[in-house]
């Protein structure tokens, strides 16, 4: 009995001292929390970077509602969407069929626009159902919401970063302002 004790203590002291394929061990350990923060901040990065680009478009495209330049020019809710996503389009491609929706309301004071907005995410759903198009004219105050339905590229992030139940998220830009006096 003693022999067979003797020889796995021995093979277990040589096993500890041993020190080849110790790198493939520790990377092992490493390398899932390591890929699982790499894909999460590249998410992340796109998510932001994707808000970022929605809001800088909505600024621009608002831009010209309140100037009175997309109603001097007959502007209609299909051609504000494709300059919307024109500007969407200069920094990433973003597909905007179906995936871009446009709310423009006018409204007599800022308390009201303030305190009629509706939350389009109702149940875990997103409802794009009542979003319409007014942008006023002279010194109406105008709000202009803009929802982008973005999918979530990595699969075991969807509950992380996502907010509504079919594991995309709803990226949201508003610009609240009273139209100019425009001529």
């Amino acid at each position: 009995m003693g022999a067979p004790r003797k020889t796995f203590s021995r093979k277990l002291r040589r096993f500890a001292r041993a020190r080849r394929g110790s790198t493939a061990v520790e990377f092992g350990l490493v390398a899932l929390p390591f890929f699982l923060l790499m894909f999460g901040l590249a998410e992340i990065s796109m998510i932001g970077f994707a808000q970022t680009s929605l809001n800088n478009a909505v600024a621009d495209t608002s831009r010209t509602i309140r100037l009175g330049q997309a109603q001097r020019s007959g502007a209609t809710q299909a051609q504000i969407e494709a300059a919307l996503c024109d500007d969407l389009n200069k920094f990433m491609l973003l597909e905007c069929d179906g995936n871009l929706f446009v709310d423009i309301d006018r409204f007599d004071s800022f308390t009201n626009a303030s305190n009629n907005a509706a939350d389009p995410i109702q149940n875990g759903e997103f409802q794009p159902a009542g979003m319409g198009y007014s942008p006023g004219v002279q010194s109406d105050i105008v709000v202009v919401r803009v929802y982008y339905r973005w999918k979530i590229m990595t699969p075991m992030f969807e509950a992380v970063f996502a907010n509504v139940s079919n594991g995309e998220r709803i990226l949201v830009s508003t610009m609240m302002f009273r139209n100019e006096p425009y001529l």
